[in-house]
């Protein structure tokens, strides 16, 4: 591969970092108002892609077209890393990424009730650690000190959520659907953001 086409598949796969978020948040206002009485604060994203909905396969899609922006994504932001962090940071920010791909994948292809939907659970410490990497990953670039402050705001978002995460709060103290969202803020959006950076400096 030719080093213009190799810069050109490394922008395509930023930019499908980029999209990830977008896909995922669209998807989910796309397809609610399908879903009679859909809440977002209530209800959880899946919900939307089951047959509830009188159109789930805009949400399934959504998820698949998510997972698949971030196992690109994935390539995308460990080649941006590998020459600028630790080797074995830039290794473990790829597969961070590619586990929340593949669970995405999974949840589009395996709608509710399907117990594969969410199967593979511990992917989601992956996901968890994602912003904590992409932390670690950027603290020596130049001109990033708003991006270390965006990412260290995730992190404290992910630690006030573990509480509901790890079961030790009452859900009552926290719809589902608000927590998954804000879940979803923390974890997957700042792949977005921080792509976005290394795509503005190819």
């Amino acid at each position: 591969m030719s080093k213009l086409s190799h810069s050109s598949f490394a922008g395509l796969c930023l930019i499908a970092a980029v999209a990830m978020p977008l896909f995922y948040f669209g998807s989910q206002l796309a397809a609610a108002p399908f879903y009679p009485g859909y809440s977002f604060s209530r209800d959880t994203a899946s919900m939307l892609g089951t047959s509830f909905s009188q159109h789930p396969w805009i949400f399934n899609v959504g998820a698949i077209l998510t997972g698949t922006a971030a196992l690109l994504g994935a390539i995308g932001l460990h080649g941006a890393f590998v020459a600028t962090t630790n080797v074995v940071i830039a290794w473990l920010i790829g597969l961070s990424v590619a586990a929340t791909g593949v669970m995405s994948i999974k949840a589009g292809l395996f709608p509710l009730p399907d117990s594969r939907h969410a199967s593979w659970g511990f992917l989601v410490f992956f996901t968890i650690a994602t912003p904590l990497l992409l932390l670690i990953g950027v603290w020596k670039r130049p001109n990033t000190n708003g991006l270390r402050l965006y990412l260290a705001a995730s992190i404290a978002l992910i630690v006030a959520l573990f509480p509901f995460l790890s079961g030790m709060a009452h859900t009552t103290l926290l719809q589902p659907g608000v927590f998954q969202r804000l879940f979803a803020l923390a974890t997957f959006l700042p792949v977005g953001i921080v792509a976005h950076h290394f795509k503005g400096t190819l």
